[in-house]
């Protein structure tokens, strides 16, 4: 009885390693599409916890303008990316808690460590060149 379990145990974190993995290859496979197709991607992430996290992926120009956006969002490895076109034409350094109040919890905090890592990323930038 007890190798039963074990067993059913690891073939079931197998499966969820492997599944793991494929939604992985997924988004990287989105990220880099969005980037060829729009240049710079912004990404936010709001871990889920008890609900469900989301990972934002934000195409953004050279004025740092959100021209393009998609969610991930659930609590399953089998959700896929679709359209988010409520941040679009915003500036994304310029974006704030008030600004955003319209939208679910899970977005705000994705979009708005979307802006805290473009922010970080811009100063490593900015150090570099000094």
């Amino acid at each position: 009885m007890l190798w039963t379990f074990i067993a059913v145990a690891a073939a079931a974190w197998i499966v969820q390693l492997l599944l793991g993995l494929f939604q992985m290859r997924r988004f990287t496979r989105r990220v880099k599409e969005l980037r060829a197709r729009c240049g710079r991607v912004a990404i936010g992430k709001a871990k889920g916890g008890l609900h469900a996290g989301c990972i934002l992926l934000l195409a953004i120009d050279e004025n740092y303008s959100i021209t393009y956006g998609e969610i991930l969002e659930g609590v399953t490895v089998f959700t896929r990316f679709r359209r988010y076109d409520c941040l679009n034409t915003l500036n994304l350094l310029d974006l704030s808690e008030e600004e955003l109040a319209s939208l679910p919890k899970q977005h705000r905090i994705a979009a708005l460590s979307a802006k805290e890592d473009l922010t970080e990323y811009l100063k490593s930038q900015e150090s570099i060149k000094a």
